[in-house]
């Protein structure tokens, strides 16, 4: 016998309130009780329990309870994985400017600015807080004060 893939899927054994009992149970969350169920769908608590029985809603529930801890852990490490990559290739990008700059800078024996010094240091941030995986307000601030950077760096290439 192969598991179902979806065990809180409507089964072709479950009939009207049958069903309508189980979907009560389960919207109830993890306090969930079979007389609550009974009393969403109108049934008595002896009929919920034996449907409960037949229809093995517990274990039903505990699946569909695991499906949606999963969807959103795995959401989650989705989400933060493509805020890493996001601000990694901003990082990247800003590097290549710092690197345009130093040269440039060691081409007219001049000294970096302090503006460079600082975009340096936003870009180290930016990376250390993507290796980190931060979701945190000060990882999107950053984020944005590094592309302010590279907006005035482009700004002053282009003069």
């Amino acid at each position: 016998m192969t598991a179902e893939p979806y065990p809180w899927v409507r089964r072709t054994t479950e009939r009207g309130k049958a069903y309508d009992a189980f979907q009560a149970y389960l919207r109830q969350g993890p306090r969930r009780t079979i007389t609550a169920a009974a009393e969403d769908v109108g049934i008595s608590r002896d009929s919920a329990q034996e449907l409960s029985t037949r229809h093995d809603w517990v274990a039903r529930s505990i699946a569909y309870d695991q499906h949606i801890a999963s969807a959103a852990t795995d959401g989650l490490a989705n989400q933060m994985a493509s805020a890493r990559d996001d601000n990694l290739a901003l990082a990247d990008k800003l590097r290549g400017h710092l690197v345009d700059q130093l040269e440039r800078c060691m081409l007219n024996n001049e000294d970096p600015s302090v503006r460079w010094s600082q975009a340096l240091g936003a870009m180290v941030r930016l990376e250390e807080h993507a290796f980190r995986l931060k979701d945190d307000p000060k990882t999107s601030a950053a984020r944005d004060k590094v592309q302010g950077l590279l907006d005035r760096l482009d700004k002053a290439n282009q003069t």
